[in-house]
């Protein structure tokens, strides 16, 4: 009588199926936290998920731009408006205040800080804080029913910023850290 034979690949197979195990278990637990990432992505920033939802360039002649802007000074010929509609969710214990000293960063190292944008109901409220488990927009509000569904920061950017000094880059102070949270916007 033969003994049994074991198939060759079965030692092979079984250690396939540790790694496999091991590798998923290690993938349990806590999840990292991106603190840099591209548009479309979630960043973290100070206990809150930062996405940007879209990136472009405004045109106050034409629907719905022209509510996006309402109450902005016109602009001259070589500056333009950039919106960018982000989702806010804060998913910390504690209430999250979006910082007001945001920026937008060209190749060139020129900055742009975000404009009141109150007078059009559907800019990120820098005023206040987003509740623990909340978003911003939030439900019900003009930003919420936005082609993007996001809340709209408003910067007035030289046209060369826009389309010549790609990438642009979305810088969100962290408080209590050195280093910002980045998003490089996709215009």
């Amino acid at each position: 009588m033969d003994p049994v034979r074991k198939p060759r690949w079965l030692p092979a197979a079984l250690v396939a199926v540790a790694l496999v195990t091991t590798f998923a278990l290690a993938g349990c637990g806590e999840e990292e936290k991106k603190v840099e990432g591209a548009e479309g992505e979630f960043i973290e920033v100070g206990g809150a998920d930062y996405q940007v939802q879209l990136t472009r360039l405004l045109n106050p002649e034409q629907r719905p731009d022209d509510a996006f802007v309402r109450g902005q000074a016109e602009l001259p010929p070589d500056e333009a408006y950039l919106g960018v509609f982000l989702k806010v969710e804060n998913d910390g214990d504690e209430p999250h205040q979006p910082p007001r000293d945001m920026k937008v960063i060209d190749t060139q190292d020129n900055e742009y800080l975000p404009l009141d944008t109150t007078q059009s109901g559907f800019g990120l409220d820098f005023g206040s804080a987003i509740p623990s488990g909340d978003e911003a927009p939030p439900p019900g509000s003009p930003g919420s029913f936005s082609p993007t569904s996001g809340a709209l920061v408003l910067f007035r950017v030289q046209q060369e910023s826009a389309t010549d000094n790609l990438p642009l880059v979305l810088e969100i102070p962290v408080e209590g850290e050195e280093e910002p949270s980045r998003i490089t916007l996709d215009v």
